[in-house]
């Protein structure tokens, strides 16, 4: 029996299930992407942030990133929104998901992460909706399950303390970490960036 025959317990075939259907029935969430590209800056690591330049969290730094487009895949959305922000072309791979209930103000968004590493920096130019894109070395403090995760660049520093719960094989668990304090790094971007550092 093909699949247009077979009938459902109410008696409908597949396409009038579907032309009943509400897709409004379940909340959905927005679809980002997240892109963590590292460096190798000689002294250490480091990582490429973009500067907001609109609300929310404007003027803090964040991971170049955006919304997927309804004719896209997660894949192309991060390389676009890579370049769009910064003018690099490079290739990443998918880290993770994260999808932590309250993550950004204008609601229910869902991000998957992709990562790529450089053997260099590569001099960013920022455009579309960053104001500005740049470089910063990565460093973090622990103290228990409390963590500082600093960025410098120059005289630029933006810091996050968070407080870590890991999974049972140790990694960070993105979801069920929180952040204290923000002081210039946008969203949950510093849990993911802690997450991405302890994955290399």
């Amino acid at each position: 029996m093909s699949q247009e025959e077979l009938r459902d317990a109410t008696g409908r075939t597949q396409e009038e299930f579907l032309q009943e259907y509400d897709r409004t029935k379940y909340d959905r969430p927005s679809y980002t992407v997240d892109n963590l590209l590292f460096a190798d800056c000689g002294d250490g690591l480091a990582i490429l942030m973009v500067r907001r330049g609109g609300h929310p969290h404007m003027g803090q730094w964040a991971l170049p990133g955006g919304f997927v487009s309804a004719d896209e895949c997660a894949e192309d959305a991060a390389a676009r929104e890579l370049k769009e922000e910064t003018g690099i072309e490079v290739a990443t791979e998918q880290l993770f998901t994260v999808s932590t209930p309250g993550r950004d103000p204008r609601g229910w968004t869902v991000s998957t992460c992709f990562m790529g590493l450089l053997p260099e920096p590569i001099e960013p130019k920022a455009g579309d909706d960053a104001a500005e894109a740049r470089w910063f070395t990565v460093d973090y403090l622990a103290s228990g399950d409390t963590y500082k995760l600093i960025l410098r660049a120059d005289a630029v520093t933006a810091t996050a303390e968070l407080k870590v719960a890991r999974t049972q094989d140790g990694k960070v668990d993105v979801n069920r970490s929180t952040v204290l304090v923000r002081d210039g790094i946008a969203f949950d971007h510093a849990k993911i960036i802690l997450y991405a550092v302890e994955s290399l």
